[in-house]
């Protein structure tokens, strides 16, 4: 026998799961793919679970982790149309190919909604907020891959498009700081958040600027994040955690401009010397760890890439999001709440954070 999942011979495919089947036939030559594999006994191929199975194909197949659903207008990776079930994946293969229908269309519809599913017209979306901010042009956004895509679309909807003076002289900040997109959305989060004194945008820069190349060289330890050699279950995030707090070592953020954004919400708007934005820092950094001790992931959220998880946790006055990326564990939000129990306003934390 040629294919191998768990240790067990698959001879025909009708030894999978109707998930299985039904994803795989989603991916463009899958179930030919599978036909092939089996009957070409010169090759051997072993796959831990049928989750890697659909990922090995796609990325075997097509050179990407994700797949392309031209009806829908979806790129989604094979391992989350697994986690969608049965019923939303036969939902979605039907209008793939052809069939239509009010019924059907409100189907996929609520689908992509519940599961935060974003097609490639909906991220499209975002070209009236960067016109509004004066950024359409910009060539540092000309070029997104889907990460960056998602969280250019995820800002935006942050914002909205209405032209705003403050928005546009973020935007430019932004520009000038950032090296990616993804660091064009922190850098712009960044300047927003905290009152930059001046009497001229020139001067508001310069001085935006003089506060994040003080913090940027006292992040450099707050990189760091466990590392797992496969996409991880909450269990074995939890256990990962533990173990680095435990040694002594720190959940980090996944980039550092990132880790500015999070950690600047902690200056708001105050005399920005040296030792103030150090102690501001070392404080988020401390504060996250022990809130991440004490309150462990439990249930996580498979991003539509299937290579990613959110595990979102929140207790009393407090709130963070630690990330599954590439199967390095980072922290992705960490904040506080003030006035909580009323109308709170959120520090440190946004709900549709890239």
């Amino acid at each position: 026998m040629s294919l191998f999942i768990a240790g067990r011979s698959i001879p025909h495919a009708g030894l999978l799961s109707a998930l299985c089947r039904q994803v795989l036939a989603l991916i463009d030559g899958g179930p030919q793919w599978l036909q092939w594999a089996i009957d070409a006994h010169e090759h051997r191929y072993h796959f831990t679970d049928e989750s890697m199975l659909l990922d090995g194909v796609q990325q075997g197949l097509h050179g990407a982790r994700l797949m392309w659903l031209p009806s829908v207008g979806l790129q989604v990776g094979p391992i989350k149309l697994l986690s969608l079930g049965a019923e939303h994946v036969d939902a979605l293969y039907r209008l793939e190919h052809g069939e239509h229908g009010s019924l059907l269309s409100d189907h996929v519809a609520r689908l992509l909604a519940t599961h935060a599913l974003v097609t490639n017209a909906q991220m499209q979306a975002c070209r009236p907020f960067l016109a509004s901010i004066g950024a359409a042009d910009a060539p540092l956004l000309q070029q997104l891959d889907f990460r960056d895509a998602l969280a250019v679309y995820r800002l935006a909807h942050e914002h909205g498009a209405s032209p705003d003076a403050a928005r546009a002289e973020a935007a430019s900040f932004a520009l000038q700081q950032a090296r990616r997109p993804t660091e064009f959305c922190d850098y712009y989060r960044f300047y927003l958040q905290a009152t930059h004194a001046g009497s001229s945008v020139e001067l508001r820069h310069e001085r935006a600027a003089h506060t994040l190349q003080t913090l940027l060289p006292m992040l450099l330890g707050a990189l760091d994040g466990p590392q797992l050699p496969q996409l991880p279950s909450p269990d074995e995030v939890r256990n990962a955690i533990g173990q680095t707090l435990a040694s002594g070592r720190q959940v980090g953020y996944a980039r550092i401009s990132l880790a500015a954004q999070q950690c600047g919400l902690a200056l708001h708007g105050q005399a920005l010397d040296h030792e103030f934005i150090r102690d501001a820092a070392r404080r988020h950094m401390r504060e996250a760890q022990a809130f991440l001790n004490d309150h462990p992931v439990h249930r996580g959220l498979l991003g539509q890439d299937g290579a990613s998880v959110d595990f979102p946790i929140e207790a009393s006055s407090q709130r963070a999001l630690v990330r599954v990326e590439d199967n390095v564990i980072t922290l992705a939000q960490y904040g506080r709440l003030l006035g909580y129990g009323g109308n709170e306003a959120e520090v440190g934390y946004q709900a549709s954070q890239a």
